[in-house]
């Protein structure tokens, strides 16, 4: 199984806006996704897989609450009783880049960015667990 994340958004004052989620460990995954890029595929996405179809931009007004689904990279932790797991989604990338020698990239975020969480939008990760 893949991890997979899901939160709500609205961006309170501004439109466009980037989405990085990522676990860590010692070792970590990511995830990162343009909001206006959120559409799901329905026919290739399956249940530990979002498929984003990305042949839309679906732009989002102050206010308006949506739902952004982040695959994450595929990775392989051991957990031991008592290690901690951390969690985190951000505006920007907290990983640095991904190769060598490639700049960072930096998101056209501005404005405050809020995640609802509960009630009709339970924002979540969703982890594979197997037990020994």
């Amino acid at each position: 199984m893949r991890l997979r994340c899901r939160s709500w958004r609205d961006p309170r004052d501004h439109r466009r806006q980037d989405r990085f989620a990522g676990l860590r460990k010692y070792k970590g995954s990511d995830g990162r996704l343009r909001t206006s890029a959120r559409h799901i595929d329905p026919i290739l996405s399956t249940e530990d897989v979002p498929a984003h179809s990305f042949d839309r931009v679906d732009k989002i007004s102050p206010g308006q609450v949506v739902d952004i689904e982040i695959d994450l990279l595929p990775i392989g932790l051991r957990f031991n009783p008592g290690e901690q797991l951390r969690f985190a989604i951000s505006v920007r990338n907290l990983l640095g880049t991904m190769m060598a020698g490639i700049g960072e990239y930096v998101g056209a975020n501005t404005g405050r960015h809020v995640i609802h969480t509960g009630g009709s939008t339970p924002s979540y990760l969703r982890l594979p667990v197997r037990k020994r």
